[in-house]
């Protein structure tokens, strides 16, 4: 097998478990000072997409459209954290589970009556073309996925251990109650996470957008199903196994598609990762304690 053959796999492989990891690890945050299921997330991702191409148009910079839509979109994040979900957190899960199952298909509907049915190009020319080192041909928007998702988990990172939101996150996470009691503003905790899980969903869109040069209001279902997965895999509220997870499973998808002559989809694999994860270690990759009973 041709080593660079090898090494352009790699490269796909990356980008793909990088753009897989920029939603799940919103999720995993959400689940992990909430413990639920943000459904709609799919929903916010899409937005951050549709946010960035009218952005894109209007000003004519990219980086505008960039940090707008993230902006924007993290807004739309904590607001729905604020109205749909604090609302109900006295309420048993489920309540706040199916709540979001209904804000993810009101999302849907909306994108398509504001912006119609079709798919709309997102065109940016100096991201489009491709690279050449050692034989192997490295697309510029692969290039800018994998760095640009290097540069927000260390911004992340940093936030989350060195700051004091991120020490509110996570004592909140730990324990909700008595990190209350230390002062720490547990509303505002969880709304930050809301925000900065959104902006990464933000800016995994849009680098979608550009790869596929494709704007389209169901462009987050299938993503989001692989991200659910992911965090269960990874371990219900666990940042590193939710990434982890995820470049398993970009590295599984781009290697089996390739390579195996079985004829099963991208879908497909995501989810027998995730029954033969269950079955061997069922608290997840990275968990602390069984899953069920977090």
């Amino acid at each position: 097998m041709n080593g660079a053959v090898i090494g352009q796999q790699l490269l796909n492989a990356l980008a793909l478990g990088s753009v897989y990891a920029m939603i799940a690890v919103g999720l995993a945050m959400i689940y992990g000072v909430m413990r639920i299921l943000h459904i709609a997330h799919a929903g916010v991702f899409v937005a951050g997409a549709y946010l960035g191409l009218y952005l894109f148009k209007v000003s004519g910079s990219f980086a505008v459209a960039l940090v707008g839509s993230m902006l924007i979109t993290g807004i739309l994040g904590a607001l729905i954290e604020q109205f749909v979900y604090r609302p109900m957190l006295a309420k048993p899960r489920i309540v706040a589970l199916i709540a979001s199952i209904g804000l993810f298909i009101c999302l849907s509907d909306l994108f398509r009556i504001i912006a119609g049915p079709f798919q709309l190009p997102f065109d940016y020319p100096p991201l489009s073309g491709q690279l050449a080192f050692a034989g192997v041909t490295i697309p510029k928007v692969n290039l800018a996925i994998i760095g640009g998702t290097l540069g927000i988990f260390a911004l992340l990172w940093f936030i989350m251990q060195k700051t004091r939101v991120g020490f509110g996150i996570r004592a909140v996470a730990q324990d909700a109650e008595t990190a209350k009691m230390m002062g720490i503003n547990v509303n505002r905790s969880v709304q930050m996470v809301f925000f900065l899980s959104s902006m990464i969903a933000a800016f995994g869109a849009i680098m979608v957008a550009i790869l596929y040069n494709s704007v389209y209001t169901t462009m987050g279902d299938m993503i989001g199903y692989k991200a659910l997965a992911l965090i269960v895999i990874g371990g219900f509220g666990s940042i590193p196994g939710a990434i982890l997870a995820a470049l398993l499973l970009g590295f599984a998808e781009t290697f089996f598609m390739t390579y195996s002559e079985v004829p099963l989809s991208r879908e497909a694999i995501a989810m027998l990762m995730l029954v033969l994860v269950i079955l061997i270690r069922p608290q997840g990759l990275l968990g602390k304690g069984p899953s069920y009973a977090r």
